[in-house]
């Protein structure tokens, strides 16, 4: 069974911390990340970007920009902006939306976990990626955002956690319409904590695969270039917060196609037809209600289609992203690689059926396709079995704040000097 860690994390100084941690990166627009520095300088993004205080910009992959992020890094932790826990803890975060509450557990493993099977993953990673994010975190190092893990909800953790969170937390505050707690793991508590997490066999990616992925690339690297097979250096483990399955949240990824040819309405209809039943709709919008069971808007019009072979839910062929891809993107489109055809569109099912029609409508994209969310037990059996689910099935929530605990994987060690 895989083996939780307590660290000596790295945050915000309270008082500022609101204004130190930031949404994920990619969340926001380079304007808006300029933005915020010249508004925020101790701002999170400073870190990530820290070039864009003189008007610079660069690639990620740009090796003195990756420097200046570290040596951003260790000027937050010198200059108190970023303080250094005094010993070893674990911390619990909490995020309140007005229709969900998510709390895990945050915490390091060992990236020996990766390759013994303990860590199990449902979707195929890009090495250059991997190579990529290895890279930058072996500059930069430092874990911002924690890799999200899942497992099957225990009541005895379940309970655990409650009580931990029923003490007042480390801090509070609120960033746009969600609320967010952490609290700080009491030295005495950490047993019991450790003592929980034993029953828990095996911790799935929710989402992160690729920087797990590169975390473990470094780890190996790291282990061949000094000797130390240990496992004890902390650069040989990961931050990641470990969240039951029934306090996150799991959304479908529709898929949307551009530039494709306009064939006739009764063209479309006949040849889904081989596969599905088509039922146009009156209703302006239409959403899923079941596997096997999807939605195509084109042409101002909805349509309901059902999947007509019957076959176990759980089987790989039958994965909802897979029926759409083979029986309907490949045959109609020419689709053959979701990974690299331009021509593919994806968005969360968490921006709503009213969107996913707008970009349709607004003829961005020529056809919209909505899925049915896969299910956790799909989602367990396929991590469980090692199946690969093609990119862009799972949206998990929540999504984390970077910035709010750090991991430093060399210490505080100025590497770059």
């Amino acid at each position: 069974m895989a083996k939780l860690f307590p660290f000596k994390g790295v945050l915000p100084r309270r008082e500022i911390l609101h204004e130190v941690v930031s949404k994920p990166f990619d969340s926001y627009t380079i304007r808006q990340v300029e933005s915020r520095i010249k508004k925020i300088p101790h701002s999170f993004l400073s870190i990530i970007k820290p070039e864009l205080e003189q008007g610079k910009r660069t690639k990620p992959d740009n090796p003195e920009a990756q420097k200046k992020s570290r040596m951003k890094y260790l000027d937050f932790v010198r200059s108190n902006i970023l303080e250094t826990a005094t010993e070893s803890s674990f911390y619990i975060y909490r995020q309140v939306k007005p229709d969900f509450v998510y709390t895990g557990l945050i915490a390091t493993i060992a990236a020996e976990d990766y390759h013994n099977g303990n860590i199990k993953i449902h979707e195929q990673t890009l090495q250059k990626k991997e190579e990529k994010l290895k890279d930058y975190l072996k500059v930069v190092g430092i874990n911002a955002e924690p890799v999200m893990f899942t497992y099957p909800h225990k009541s005895v953790i379940d309970e655990l956690i409650n009580r931990l969170t029923s003490t007042e937390p480390y801090a509070e505050f609120e960033l746009e319409d969600k609320k967010h707690f952490l609290w700080q793991v009491s030295v005495n508590d950490i047993p019991e904590l450790e003592s929980a997490f034993n029953s828990v066999e095996r911790f799935y990616v929710a989402d992160g695969h690729h920087r797990s992925a590169s975390s473990v690339l470094l780890a190996d690297e790291l282990a061949r270039e000094t000797e130390d097979q240990s496992g004890e250096a902390s650069w040989s483990k990961f931050m990641g917060i470990f969240i039951p399955d029934h306090n996150l949240q799991l959304f479908e990824f529709n898929r949307l196609v551009r530039n494709a040819s306009a064939p006739e309405v009764s063209e479309v209809i006949e040849k889904l037809s081989e596969n599905f039943e088509v039922t146009p709709l009156p209703d302006d919008l239409f959403q899923p209600s079941c596997l096997h069971e999807f939605s195509m808007y084109y042409r101002n019009v909805w349509y309901k289609l059902n999947f007509k072979q019957k076959h176990d839910p759980l089987a790989e062929e039958v994965l909802d992203a897979n029926i759409l891809t083979n029986y309907v993107l490949r045959p109609l489109f020419g689709i053959q690689d979701l990974r690299n055809d331009d021509r593919v569109g994806f968005m969360s099912g968490l921006k709503g059926v009213t969107e996913l029609k707008r970009s349709v409508d607004r003829a961005e994209f020529d056809f919209a396709f909505g899925l049915f969310p896969v299910s956790m037990e799909q989602f367990f059996k396929f991590s469980d079995e090692g199946l690969m689910m093609p990119p862009k099935t799972t949206w998990f929530e929540p999504k984390l704040l970077n910035g709010l605990v750090i991991y430093d994987i060399y210490d505080g060690e100025n590497r770059n000097s």
